[in-house]
């Protein structure tokens, strides 16, 4: 799913707090709508966007009834920096679900065992989440190091926007035309100049920083 879609999906506070509750345990969608005190027509058609968007699943259990659960241990990062604005979605597949259990059959679970692990976890969680942040604060220093070294570099705005559209790999006139507004025979009046200066050099049909 394109990134936009899945924040517009999550943009909804009534989905977003289904997903809250099927992150505790599957429910019935009457479940749903009571606790969420949502006419149960408006539940459906959050319940079929999300289905449709591969967020959640529905199953039936032994009499027949419909229940749902989360899909996909789905992770989304937005990072918002000085220099970038990114979205990243990343997903892992679940194992199948349990059936609905009732409240005799989720007494007798291992919860103390179970609970044990979680916090385990989440403790890893934490620690990968401080070396993430560690990992994000060192691309924003890079990424301004980056910047200066451009300004330096750079005779104008334009010439500029090149060398930072090149960051992301090899590309050509056209290429750099359709990504920065730019007409193409502007770009490739810069890029001339910028061979001579010995910033760009050709790599086959692109050009690359020297």
């Amino acid at each position: 799913m394109e990134s936009a879609q899945l924040l517009d999906i999550l943009g909804n506070e009534n989905r977003r707090k289904i997903l809250h509750l099927l992150a505790s345990r599957p429910c019935y969608m009457s479940e749903i709508a009571e606790r969420l005190d949502v006419g149960a027509k408006a539940i459906l058609g959050h319940l079929l966007l999300l289905e449709q968007a591969g967020l959640i699943e529905a199953n039936v259990d032994e009499q027949r009834r419909k229940y749902f659960h989360i899909t996909d241990n789905l992770r989304l990062e937005v990072f918002v920096s000085p220099y970038s604005f990114e979205v990243e979605i990343t997903t892992a597949a679940l194992s199948a679900p349990k059936e609905h259990a009732s409240a005799d059959q989720q007494v007798i679970m291992t919860l103390k065992s179970l609970y044990g692990q979680i916090q385990e976890l989440i403790e890893k969680r934490q620690q990968l989440m401080q070396e993430y942040q560690q990992i994000q604060g060192n691309i924003t220093e890079a990424m301004g190091n980056y910047m200066d070294a451009i300004e330096n570099t750079a005779e104008d705005n334009i010439e500029a926007e090149i060398l930072y559209a090149m960051l992301k790999g090899p590309t050509n006139a056209r290429m750099l035309s359709m990504q920065l507004g730019i007409p193409e025979y502007v770009i490739e009046e810069y890029i001339v100049k910028m061979e001579r200066k010995e910033i760009l050099k050709r790599d086959e049909n692109n050009y690359i920083i020297s």
